[in-house]
């Protein structure tokens, strides 16, 4: 049995068109028509399928054009959402630095405060005294505190580049048999 170049295959489960002639059982009269006109037998039933072909074409690129807006959506959508918890986390964040800040601050104040109360208590109840020296001291610390840190950043970045110098030179060394300082 010979298949037709037009026929149509089975669609979603769906069998094909019943076709009243194939290949050698073709009805004489649809031979001679053939003849006469010079047109293949089964020309509008090949007209009809293409019709058909067309209409289904046009309805599977309806759908799979409902099925990439339906994706294009939900990727905006999941983009959203993650924008939405992003900014979520960093307003939270935000908040807690602004709380632990402000939670800081204020033991803090309640520390230099206290400290002013007593010195100012020691020196005949002049709270201006010991207000005064509470906060040269907290400056003094403070101060103190940024000096150190700084030099011990200066002093490990030191030694961390005399160590790749002295690696350096010994590299110098096994490859040349002598150094820069030779």
């Amino acid at each position: 049995m010979r298949s037709e170049p037009h026929a149509r295959h089975p669609v979603r489960g769906q069998p094909p068109p019943e076709h009243r002639f194939n290949g050698d059982d073709a009805a004489p009269e649809a031979v001679e028509s053939a003849s006469k006109t010079d047109v293949p037998a089964d020309a509008g039933q090949q007209e009809l399928t293409e019709r058909e072909g067309l209409k289904l074409l046009l309805k599977e690129f309806q759908e799979l054009r409902e099925y990439v807006a339906y994706y294009a959506a939900a990727r905006t959508d999941s983009v959203r959402c993650s924008v939405r918890n992003a900014l979520r986390r960093i307003v939270l964040a935000a908040l807690g630095f602004v709380a632990v800040g402000a939670l800081i601050v204020m033991a803090s104040w309640f520390v230099l405060s206290g400290i002013s109360q007593g010195v100012g208590a020691l020196f005949g109840d002049r709270a201006w005294i010991g207000t005064l020296i509470t906060g040269v001291l907290a400056l003094a610390g403070v101060g103190l505190g940024i000096f150190c840190a700084a030099s011990a950043r200066k002093n490990a970045s030191r030694k961390r580049r005399v160590r790749e110098y002295e690696t350096r030179n010994a590299r110098q060394r096994a490859r040349f048999g002598r150094d820069v300082h030779d």
